[in-house]
């Protein structure tokens, strides 16, 4: 406590101190679109993200705020250490923050002839109060018409929320982009991604004036921007064009190679990157890849090729209802990870978290090994985290104790935290003024899911601990009306039994289990060797507590369900969007229209090369995309979203698959329709292109069913 309170007098102390160089320099040189170069050697050097994430917490968080303080003190006309700062204290230390908003908007009313002090005023008061925010940005722009962040935030406001303004975003947008040609920043990145002509426009900006400053360069530190230059040039030609591309990067590689011949770890990783969307051989990449693991053995990028080629040569099984495969995948597996841990000890991914997630589904783990992950777990959390991940990460290892029925009230106690802090992000952003009646109802619905989620895990537990008690802090919210999203009705049926049950009302349990059971979306299918089935077991382990057979279980637990339609639909759902008409090319250079596929039922996977579910279904794709690619009633087509289309042909060469990809990182129309809940999905549309299904994730659990799902879903719209 003390410590806070010292630092944030220190800020507090050292804004003010500031205050006469800040106004004395009011109409000096304000930032424009690049921070000054010894502001940006600073940030690069002292806030390098691999430095910082490999620092603790506390640590991280002194650093940054020590260097963006100094950096204000010495550069008071520079915009980005503010900017920086401001989002620093707003999401780790919301504690401190209101101070300085309310320092930044006081400064706003006493220089409003400063356009730097009313911008800093105007981002305080972002999402309190919007009006006045949008007031102060408009006299910004006003008093200093080419200094771009103002015009920036503007977009920003006008492009969403309460009070978008689609006319106003553009115009904004067009204005920051007209000031700042090539800018990398990354909300102007965001807000481009909403005009993909202006997208389009600004990226082969950048990348002719990219290209023509790495021609000329030859320090290898600079030269690492050939990366974000060949993801502009691929985004920016169209498919027919990328064998061009392919042959200009390889001519780069070669240059970069003669000018740095013995690159570190990440200057070969860097290479290896530029060869593969060069579309070399699988020898040459082998070849640099043994090199890269040769000459850094420990290094973070010599784990990525080691660690890729053990998946490729142990896939995993393809049939989830092979106990014995996958027993034998997941031993292997783990035998190979504890060998990463020990080799790889700079990789915070491995040495933090990877074990605890392997032991989370490994049910032969014992009770000693598993409650040590969670020990090493939940410590990374609070060393490295620190609290504003706690609400996210501590569910996790309360879920594991809570599935193996360890520790109880010890995760009762995390789940207490978790929730405690949840509620009070919650409602912090709950307060945001400019949220659209849209926004707040997927909020709304998302708390919901995620308050049952969190109930059920502390309803279980205390079942476990046997503490009656908690019973009664939750009652008020579990015993609220059923919520309206039918995929809420299992979770929340499941919850009144596990309150009944905790309060000891048996015979009450058995029939919320039977309510839960009649509404749930599917029936537990094998995964990766298990039925994994918690709300049957729970409810068949009352059941025979309670002295019932296995003949009336058999008939209680199939009776029939009052929402038949939902049994049958499952993870599919009736989007409220279409997908809308579009005209994209193919990688093989194809165009497809949405409109001359009418006639025909088309079924469309969205995925990207990153994405690790998509990798599981992508060959089953392929498969039915074989059974059905010479039929005239069944089109399946691919919306691939990696950021860099150059990457997804070597990714298709290498995997085989033939079935049409259709790049649409630059189709903002589509990622607004099929861009909400994350990838992979599949959707359905009929004959007259109306979209009439959606599935979200990939958990079928064979080809033999993936095939005959989708072909049924294909079938019913080809034929209606």
């Amino acid at each position: 406590m003390h410590r806070s309170l010292s630092l944030l007098a220190l800020l507090l102390l050292l804004l003010s101190g500031l205050l006469p160089a800040l106004y004395a320099q009011s109409s000096s040189r304000l930032q424009g679109c690049e921070a000054n170069p010894e502001v940006r050697k600073v940030i690069d050097r002292e806030l390098d993200p691999e430095l910082l994430d490999r620092m603790t917490f506390a640590d991280r968080l002194a650093l940054e705020r020590k260097t963006l303080e100094g950096l204000i003190s010495k550069y008071p006309r520079e915009f980005e250490p503010y900017d920086r700062l401001r989002n620093l204290l707003h999401q780790y230390a919301p504690e401190e923050y209101p101070s300085l908003r309310d320092r930044w908007v006081a400064m706003g009313k006493e220089h409003p002839d400063d356009p730097l002090a009313v911008l800093l005023a105007s981002m305080a008061l972002n999402g309190t109060d919007t009006a006045e925010s949008i007031r102060l940005l408009e006299a910004a722009r006003a008093k200093a018409p080419e200094f771009p962040w103002s015009a920036r935030d503007l977009a920003s406001f006008y492009s969403d929320g309460k009070l978008a303004d689609p006319a106003k975003a553009k115009e904004n947008i067009d204005v920051f982009f007209a000031i700042c040609p090539v800018s990398s920043d990354q909300i102007a990145q965001w807000l481009l991604s909403k005009d993909p002509p202006l997208g389009m426009k600004v990226a082969a900006a950048q990348a002719t004036a990219l290209r023509a400053k790495l021609e000329k360069e030859t320090d290898p530190k600079q030269l690492k921007d050939y990366s974000t230059l060949w993801t502009d040039e691929f985004r920016t030609r169209r498919p027919q064009e990328y064998d061009a591309e392919r042959e200009r990067i390889a001519e780069d590689l070669k240059r970069m190679e003669k000018i740095n011949p013995k690159g570190d770890a990440a200057w070969q990783a860097l290479l290896i990157g530029g060869y593969q969307q060069s579309g070399a051989s699988r020898e040459k990449m082998t070849a640099i890849e043994d090199k890269l693991v040769a000459g850094y053995p420990h290094s973070n990028q010599a784990y990525t090729i080691v660690s890729d080629r053990w998946d490729k040569a142990h896939p995993e099984p393809q049939d989830q209802k092979d106990t014995a495969a996958w027993d034998k995948h997941r031993h292997e597996y783990e035998e190979a990870l504890q060998g990463w841990i020990r080799e790889y000890p700079d990789n915070t991914y491995l040495q933090r978290r990877a074990w605890f997630a392997a032991v989370s589904d490994d049910d032969t783990v014992s009770e000693k090994e598993g409650v040590a992950a969670v020990d090493a777990f939940v410590r990374a959390i609070d060393t490295y985290d620190g609290p504003s991940w706690q609400w996210a990460f501590y569910p996790s290892a309360a879920q594991l104790l809570v599935k193996r029925g360890w520790q109880p009230d010890r995760a009762i106690d995390l789940l207490k935290q978790a929730k405690a802090n949840y509620e009070r992000d919650w409602a912090r952003s709950g307060k945001n003024d400019n949220r659209s009646d849209d926004q707040m109802k997927r909020g709304r619905d998302w708390q919901a899911e995620q308050t049952q989620y969190l109930n059920g895990l502390m309803l279980k537990a205390a079942v476990q601990a046997g503490k009656p008690e908690i019973a009664a802090e939750l009652r008020a919210t579990v015993e609220a009306p059923p919520p309206e999203e039918k995929k809420l009705f299992e979770r929340y049926w499941t919850n009144r039994a596990r309150l009944a049950l905790l309060s000891g009302n048996k015979i009450d349990a058995l029939a919320y289990y039977q309510m839960a059971l009649q509404t749930r979306l599917e029936a537990p299918k094998p995964y990766e060797g298990k039925v994994r089935d918690d709300l049957g077991d729970e409810a068949h382990a009352l059941w025979r507590q309670q002295g019932g057979t296995e003949t009336a279980w058999v008939a209680w637990s199939r009776m029939s369900a009052p929402y038949p339609t939902v049994l049958a639909d499952g993870r599919w759902e009736k989007p409220k969007k279409s997908i809308p008409a579009f005209e994209l090319t193919d990688l093989s250079g194809k165009t497809w229209r949405l409109k001359e596929l009418n006639g025909k039922a088309v079924l469309i996977d969205v995925w990207a090369t990153w994405c690790g579910p998509c990798q599981a279904e992508l060959p089953q794709l392929q498969k039915l995309y074989d059974q059905v690619k010479n039929r005239n009633d069944i089109q399946i087509l691919t919306f691939d979203y990696d950021e860099n289309p150059g990457v997804v042909g070597p990714f298709l060469k290498e995997k085989g698959y033939t079935f049409p990809v259709l790049p649409v990182v630059n189709a903002a129309e589509i990622g607004e329709v099929v861009n909400d809940n994350g990838i992979p999905q599949t959707w359905v549309m009929d004959r007259s292109g109306a979209s009439v299904w959606r599935q979200l994730g990939y958990g079928t659990e064979s080809y033999d069913d993936f095939a005959k799902e989708m072909l049924t879903r294909l079938g019913a719209t080809a034929t209606n």
